[in-house]
């Protein structure tokens, strides 16, 4: 990771002159294993953290990284998104992941863990069914509804 940081500063360096009127939105999607050094974390107008969960296989070990996480939270625009299934991962969530880091929950996003149309109404009533009890965002994810699958789409 550190050496795609480098590059995607050089290419927000190159990428549009100072004649250019288009101001582009800097925004990026990391699992928060790596801190963000000042150079690229300065050009983000936005961090979006998606952590994997126990349920990845990963160790907490490999899967959780203080250093990487508060560096994201010094950001003035982020939020980390989290694929639950279960209640049991939620509670998770929150063990791991928003006490241990004290995580705003107006930063903290959860959707339903699933790859096709299979439940979509279920897993999403589940999810805002939780965002109510815990207090969390709910997202859908809508683009499983419209092409029933999850990537290249």
């Amino acid at each position: 990771m550190p050496a795609h940081q480098e590059a995607i500063c050089n290419f927000l360096d190159h990428a549009w002159d100072e004649d250019d009127r288009f101001e582009p939105f800097n925004e990026i999607e990391t699992n928060g294993t790596f801190v963000i050094k000042d150079r690229l974390f300065n050009e983000l107008d936005q961090i979006n953290c998606s952590p994997k969960l126990a349920n990845s296989g990963m160790s907490a070990k490999r899967r959780i990284k203080p250093d990487a996480i508060n560096r994201i939270m010094e950001h003035h625009n982020y939020q980390f998104k989290f694929v639950v299934s279960t209640e049991e991962d939620i509670q998770e969530v929150f063990r791991d992941f928003v006490d241990p880091f004290c995580i705003p929950l107006q930063n903290v996003v959860c959707m339903p863990g699933l790859d096709d149309q299979t439940n979509f109404h279920e897993r999403t009533n589940f999810i805002m069914e939780m965002a109510r009890k815990y207090k969390f965002r709910g997202l859908t994810r809508l683009h499983i509804s419209a092409w029933d699958k999850t990537l290249n789409v």
